[in-house]
């Protein structure tokens, strides 16, 4: 029997059931729709998570201060209404890691704890003093004004820059920002430039960079010092002496990075023995484990949307052997008139497989809309590709044939006698 007699009686007989046909089709359809969605919200959400760690620099290690459970209290000056506080990086620790081997440079971070305030109302926004290098460290940009430059800093200027969200939170929209006063606690301050971050950029205990208001390192100094005051309701007025919050150390070779991230925890260790109020962390080794979980995440996600494809699989079967048995007359008059074993066997086996790969057609459509659907309303990145897709139709078009084989094999061989003679 030729090829295309084949391909022409197997869609006529497809044709003749459309409802059937489409149920049939049900299985791999929504299998195949499960496995593009979720390969597309897994990678998605793989690509996220790694670019808020490259955006870190994978040539960076990032110190940075932490409050310990028992910090090191200092009342020997103060008075019985007081009690200072004293953690965190210092000068000394920031001038000691400078001049290690395979270090380029460090970015300083030193969170002021001044209130930012928009008439009479506090805001949720911190205010840090920063190094000139913050901006190209931090992986940011200016989208107007300028950056804080080391004349800035020199002369102690009350200028300031701030992040993209602090801007909606201090001036209405269409409001001119630049050049416009920013009040923090009983100061004014000049605002010279927006700062924007799209890298998704997190720093530890400080946050997004688009969060943030930037003053020079020594106005900070010289303006509020090292100590930040607080006083709650009537109780005693805390003192918190902290110097540095955030180092962002850039490195020169990142192939030594481990050695250099151990150096600085060896020398951090021992200068910081009697509390440990420090820590560390390596975006590059960070970037690995996370390279690896997510690859973890996304094989076990694909398996369990493999599994409905497999059901859909045996449901196939079973509704092709009750095709089979329903139309024995056919085969029995078929295998009559001259066709052959293989004949009945490959014109059940394209029926098969073109149920499936229309279903997988159908599927990667289903798979596109949920994943579009979920970014829409859950605000969850997806990412196709073009392997998954690919894969997706071989898969079902695999199914079809390992599914399909049985049935095309049971109606070869039907006993035309035997079938005519029980019609």
């Amino acid at each position: 029997m030729l090829v295309q007699d084949l391909f022409r009686l197997s869609f006529h007989n497809l044709l003749l059931h459309k409802i059937r046909s489409f149920l049939t089709s049900l299985g791999i359809i929504f299998g195949v729709g499960s496995v593009i969605a979720m390969l597309a919200i897994s990678e998605g959400a793989k690509r996220q998570s790694l670019a808020q760690i490259e955006a870190l620099g994978i040539d960076k290690v990032l110190v940075y201060s932490k409050k310990p459970s028992i910090a090191g209290k200092d009342e020997s000056n103060a008075s019985n209404s007081s009690v200072m506080t004293s953690y965190g990086l210092s000068v000394r620790d920031c001038n000691h890691i400078r001049r290690m081997d395979n270090v380029d440079r460090i970015t300083t971070v030193r969170d002021a704890r001044k209130k930012v305030l928009r008439g009479t109302r506090r805001l949720d926004i911190k205010l840090v003093s920063a190094s000139t290098t913050f901006l190209e460290d931090s992986g940011s940009h200016i989208i107007s004004g300028r950056w804080l430059t080391s004349i800035d800093n020199k002369n102690t200027l009350n200028i300031c820059v701030i992040g993209r969200n602090v801007k909606r939170k201090l001036f209405r929209l269409g409001q001119k920002a630049l050049g416009s006063k920013v009040r923090i606690e009983g100061s004014l301050f000049t605002l010279v430039g927006v700062l924007e971050n799209n890298l998704g950029t997190q720093f530890p205990d400080l946050n997004s960079p688009n969060d943030m208001v930037y003053i020079p390192l020594n106005t900070s100094k010289a303006m509020f010092g090292y100590n930040a005051f607080q006083r709650e309701g009537r109780g005693k007025l805390e003192i918190t002496h902290i110097e540095y919050d955030l180092f962002i150390v850039k490195i020169i070779d990142i192939a030594f990075i481990d050695d250099t991230s151990k150096r600085i925890s060896a020398y951090l260790t021992k200068v910081h023995s009697a509390v440990k109020d420090w820590g560390i962390l390596v975006p590059l080794d960070l970037l690995k484990q996370k390279e690896q979980t997510q690859n973890i995440f996304t094989v076990i996600m694909g398996s369990i949307a493999g599994i409905s494809l497999v059901v859909g699989g045996v449901g196939i079967m079973n509704i092709m052997l009750a095709n089979v048995y329903e139309r024995k007359k056919e085969i029995g008059t078929r295998r009559a008139l001259g066709a052959k074993k293989k004949d009945i066997l490959f014109q059940f086996l394209i029926e098969t497989v073109f149920l499936t790969s229309i279903g997988g057609f159908i599927g990667i459509a289903l798979g596109i809309g949920i994943s579009e659907t979920v970014t829409y309303y859950a605000e969850w990145p997806t990412v196709f590709s073009m392997w998954s897709i690919l894969m997706s139709l071989f898969i079902s078009a695999f199914v079809g044939i390992v599914f399909g084989t049985y049935p095309a094999w049971k109606a070869a061989q039907q006993n035309s006698i035997d079938v005519l003679r029980a019609e």
